[in-house]
């Protein structure tokens, strides 16, 4: 499953292909102005590393209007967050203060 994968559960890649706009369409929309005050637009590279990593809330507000949609539409209803956050099973492990030996345990999801 490619969610699996995914570094965050954000929707861009999903609302991207909703509206036909490619990865290099969508860092031409978002610009920057340097030094010089010259306007220059952001490079695909450098925005797939913030759709994939872990964006700031600036850049999740210009990636937002360079879509046309609402920043609240970037993330997943909550029925779809707990689907592609939550794991059927999570495992805890702890070291035991005493004598060092580890403890594993494996609890279940709701």
């Amino acid at each position: 499953m490619a969610q699996a994968n995914k570094k965050n559960n954000l929707r861009i890649a999903e609302i991207m292909q909703q509206k036909g706009v490619t990865l290099n369409e969508l860092a031409a929309k978002i610009t920057r102005t340097d030094k010089d005050n010259n306007i220059r637009s952001i490079a695909a590279p450098s925005l797939s590393s913030r759709i994939n990593g872990n964006p700031s809330l600036s850049n999740l507000y210009e990636i937002a209007d360079a879509l046309g949609v609402k920043i609240t539409e970037l993330f997943p209803d909550e029925d779809q967050w707990q689907q592609r956050v939550l794991p059927n099973k999570i495992k805890m492990q702890t070291i035991c203060p005493s004598c060092g030996a580890k403890i594993s345990t494996t609890v279940e999801a709701e």
